[in-house]
């Protein structure tokens, strides 16, 4: 076997892998023969067909597969022997010629690899970088306290609805009349928050309505969008365009939410019991968890602009031919179109570009990866996790929390994740150390519209 690469530019190079039939005969043979002594061919015991009848058989597919083995095992080999650092993977060369094991001897397969530049830079204080520390007022905390309340909210069975409710009841379709439309659509306990209805309008139809009694609605201006309104009357999304919007809805249960008091039992639902023991260490609490919060949304802002100031000041050139071939041919579900690649390839480009400078930035720091920190940044998983669905951390024991992490770590898939986040975390951190920080306070608005 002979395996050789040719350079075409700085940026793109050709394999060729030759093979004779002595490399692959010794292989092909072993499986022939075992093939034989379980092959049942009509005709003859199981076992007992004689090799020339086998080879006639499954001799040329066995040759195929063996050679399939051989390129892809020696293929992957020669790359990670001769430590090419590619992009993508490995493609079938346009100039491929097809395979003719009947009447060659030897074969040549040919791929295209798109190859990583070499790239050489130095992060020091001539970059600047803006860093944006989110201002926390009054009324940032007054929201958290008001998002407490209502996540412990009581809920009690009341007669009236108010702005606060949750009713249940049938809802059927009716003419502009408010007459019910022959075969129309029937929901039967269908749940309405009346706090999620959008427009203003809308919404004074309910409040105030009681048990039993029956409501006219809008529900395409009460609910704008098709999901939820094929989630109230048990349809498929797509049909919500062509109904007509008139509908009532019999009230058959009322549920109204009472917000929490900001008193002990709040403290001790939110932070765990005792943490907590007066309204001013409560307000510290809050504070302390949004400055968390906000301290994490300005390193993940400063990892942002840091990928694009560096991407900008070191532009790297890519082998973007090769590239968009590859994403073309790697699309087994055929969404890739011409017009969508052009469009979704200049941040694919972006990223690949910033993951050179990482990985330059990582080797040459020479970061690694420990247990302790894997640990770590799955536990900042999980907590995340937590948060985003309105859970508070104090609820969740040390002894569970080591148990999420454990399971989050059970999976490669999410190691790997969780180990290239610790390693970008450590080349963040490395860069923020080197550039020149601009540090400037912002409002929680207009940081939001920095993502605008």
């Amino acid at each position: 076997m002979e395996i050789t690469k040719t350079n075409k530019d700085e940026l793109n190079a050709q394999i060729s892998l030759k093979i004779s039939a002595e490399d692959y005969a010794p292989a092909v043979e072993k499986e022939l023969k075992a093939y034989q002594k379980t092959a049942q061919i009509k005709g003859f015991r199981p076992g007992k067909a004689p090799m020339g009848l086998v080879k006639k058989l499954v001799g040329n597919q066995m040759v195929m597969q063996e050679l399939d083995k051989m390129v892809s095992e020696n293929l992957t080999k020669y790359l990670i022997d001769e430590k090419l650092n590619i992009l993508g993977q490995p493609l079938p060369s346009d100039e491929q010629k097809p395979v003719d094991i009947l009447n060659e001897k030897e074969h040549e397969f040919l791929f295209d690899i798109g190859l990583a530049p070499e790239i050489d830079f130095s992060v020091d204080e001539k970059i600047k970088i803006p860093y944006y520390k989110i201002k926390i007022d009054e009324k940032i905390i007054d929201d958290e306290i008001k998002r407490h309340q209502n996540q412990f909210a009581k809920a009690e069975q009341t007669k009236k609805v108010e702005a606060n409710s949750y009713l249940k009841g049938n809802v059927t379709q009716t003419d502009k009349d408010g007459k019910p439309v022959e075969n129309g659509i029937f929901s039967e306990d269908t749940m309405i928050a009346v706090d999620v209805i959008k427009d203003e309008e809308e919404k004074t139809k309910f409040i105030g309505a009681k048990l039993n009694d029956l409501v006219l609605f809008d529900i395409k201006k009460a609910f704008p969008n098709n999901t939820e309104i094929a989630g109230i009357l048990k349809i498929d999304s797509a049909k919500a365009d062509e109904i007509e919007p008139f509908f009532s809805v019999l009230i058959t249960e009322i549920t109204t939410y009472t917000p929490a008091e900001v008193n002990q039992e709040l403290f001790d639902k939110v932070y765990g019991k005792d943490a907590v023991k007066t309204e001013e260490e409560y307000k510290a609490k809050i504070k302390e968890s949004i400055e968390k919060v906000y301290d994490d949304e300005s390193e993940y802002r400063f990892a942002v602009d840091a990928k694009e100031v560096l991407s900008e000041k070191f532009p790297i050139q890519l082998p973007d031919e090769f590239l968009k071939k590859w994403l073309k041919v790697t699309d087994n579900e055929g969404k890739i179109t011409e017009e969508i690649l052009e469009k979704e390839y200049p941040i694919f480009s972006k990223d690949t570009q910033w993951q050179l400078i990482k990985d330059k930035i990582g080797k040459t720091e020479e970061f690694k990866v420990s247990e302790e920190e894997l640990r770590e940044e799955s536990k900042r998983f999980t907590e995340a996790q937590f948060m985003q669905y309105g859970l508070p951390l104090g609820s969740i024991s040390d002894e569970h929390m080591q148990s999420f992490i454990d399971k989050n770590l059970e999976n490669e898939k999410d190691r790997n994740k969780f180990a290239e986040k610790v390693i970008e975390n450590k080349v963040i951190k490395s860069v923020k150390e080197k550039v020149k920080i601009q540090e400037k306070e912002i409002t929680l608005d207009n940081f939001k519209k920095l993502y605008e």
